[in-house]
């Protein structure tokens, strides 16, 4: 069973966070609800301890299927990161060329954020372990870092034979489950503050707070005690709308430290009422464009850095060399895009259309060409080590 509301959820947050992503690189202060936006990984953290509790938790609790769950996340995650590491060491070599020959560039190539030691710790998934000082190489991938490794946290508690005798281990490691997230809630109280954006320093315990609350939201709803499986249509409708009213406003007004504190469990709140799919906005995110953007969310997440960076920024920079849109010569990409975006509302809706048109096409064809063959060619080689009765189909 998919949740297609929650998928399609999932897309629109993707291109949310790749707007902020445009604001930032243009150093433009952008509208509140997307200058916050950045709280809405948390909401991939909650969904992603759900689905993946939905999809494999009595298989690990039950019957320790550890090694298929690894090979299954590998395949999820590691192919596209791999692709799009590759063209930014790409691009840097470009760079550490032109410089050979003589080229003014504005950072040394290999250096600070992406250095040959945060390559490899990229290439691990380990680049946002508390190894470097800062972001590096494909910036928005160190959420994925830190998710994978929490997934295998996930599939290590589960897969080990904890319960006792006469006790249920489904019940047993929902318990642990539920310890967990606390855990992860009180590291997370203490590291928000004396960091700013946990993200390459502290994301891992971010991370763990809010997965294993949607894997405890999934707990609540597969033994029927989140109680919504009693209410009514309507009751669910209109629980729907409130909820997603009451995260746009935290999300908007809220500050930095209850984002990180409230939201994860505001997101658990509200996927389990979006997974019921009864209300007015999980029509619209059942609808054909969105049912595409949840396909393409973890495409829209990976891609749209390296486009902002290296194509649309890049392309701006060009348009300055030839006296175009009012950018100067020389001007770098980041404040060539400000330029453009500073000259009125026709301008702006321009940049958000090319952006937002270059990130879902690149999007569509990086999920047919490069997510879905990985994933299928990895899940294939999940399943030869389970009998046909223990395969499940891919999170």
């Amino acid at each position: 069973m998919r949740f297609h509301a929650l998928d399609g959820l999932r897309g629109l947050c993707a291109l949310t966070v790749a707007l902020l992503h445009l604001y930032t690189h243009m150093n433009v202060t952008p509208p509140d609800f997307i200058a916050h936006s950045f709280a809405l990984v948390d909401f991939f953290f909650v969904l992603s301890g759900f689905v993946l509790a939905h999809a494999f938790f009595e298989s690990l609790a039950a019957r320790g299927e550890g090694a298929a769950f690894a090979i299954r996340r590998v395949g999820r995650l590691y192919p596209l990161h791999f692709f799009i590491l590759g063209l930014f060491v790409v691009v840097e070599i470009g760079r550490y060329v032109a410089s050979l020959k003589g080229a003014t560039l504005a950072a040394t190539p290999f250096s600070q954020g992406t250095s040959v030691p945060s390559l490899l710790s990229n290439l691990a998934l380990a680049q946002a372990l508390g190894l470097h000082d800062g972001i590096t190489w494909n910036f928005p991938a160190w959420s994925i870092s830190v998710e994978f490794w929490v997934n295998m946290l996930f599939a290590a508690v589960l897969a080990l034979p904890l319960s006792r005798a006469g006790q249920d281990p489904l019940r047993e490691k929902t318990r642990l489950v539920v310890l967990l997230a606390l855990a992860g809630g009180v590291a997370t109280f203490f590291a928000a503050r004396v960091s700013k954006d946990l993200t390459f320093d502290y994301g891992l315990l971010r991370c763990i707070y809010g997965f294993f609350l949607g894997v405890a939201a999934q707990r609540l709803r597969a033994e029927n005690r989140d109680l919504l499986a009693r209410w009514p249509r309507w009751a669910l409708a209109a629980a729907e709308v409130l909820v997603t009213l009451v995260a746009i406003a935290f999300i908007a007004y809220g500050e930095r430290f209850w984002l990180f504190m409230l939201a994860p469990p505001l997101f658990a709140l509200a996927t389990l009422i979006y997974a019921r799919e009864q209300g007015p906005v999980s029509r619209l995110l059942l609808t054909r464009p969105f049912h595409a953007f949840g396909e393409w969310s973890y495409s829209i997440y990976m891609v749209h850095a390296f486009l902002l960076v290296n194509v649309l920024g890049r392309a701006a920079s060009v348009a300055g060399k030839f006296g175009l849109f009012g950018v100067a010569p020389g001007t770098d990409g980041g404040r060539a895009l400000a330029a453009v975006f500073s000259q009125g509302l026709l301008a702006q809706a321009g940049v958000f259309a090319v952006y937002v048109a270059l990130v879902l096409g690149v999007s569509a064809l990086t999920f047919r060409f490069i997510e879905r063959p990985g994933r299928s060619w990895f899940n294939a080689l999940a399943a030869r080590g389970q009998t046909p009765a223990r395969r499940v189909l891919p999170a």
